[in-house]
């Protein structure tokens, strides 16, 4: 039984959290796509924290595009970052290196804390 995805954003100055939370696949990626992109087009929002804490499978599209995601932020000097990732969540994330190069933190007030 799919876990119906849902994308929350929550504006904290100039930090947005984006809480994650279901199944976000190729399907749901053009929620998260539009989710994102007004948020990405405002340069006054300097960093982004995906919260992944009910987030419960991500496909590569989707990893794809938080690498994307990444790249586009980091390039003009911006951050994103991941908060609770749960074990299946971080596995991946893993598995595809985009640990390595996107800080993660054990919760979202950590991830503020690091900014």
């Amino acid at each position: 039984m799919l876990k119906e995805p849902k994308i929350t954003p929550e504006a904290r100055g100039n930090t947005y959290i984006i809480h994650l939370e279901g199944e976000i696949d190729v399907a749901a990626l053009p929620q998260l796509e539009s989710a994102m992109k007004p948020l990405v087009e405002n340069v006054s929002i300097n960093v982004f924290v995906l919260d992944c804490a009910n987030l419960m499978f991500i496909d590569s599209k989707v990893v794809g595009y938080m690498a994307y995601l990444y790249t586009t932020l980091s390039h003009a000097q911006r951050k994103l970052m991941f908060a609770a990732t749960n074990e299946t969540i971080n596995d991946i994330l893993t598995l595809v290196g985009l640990t390595s190069i996107i800080p993660s933190f054990a919760t979202v007030d950590k991830a503020l804390t690091a900014v």
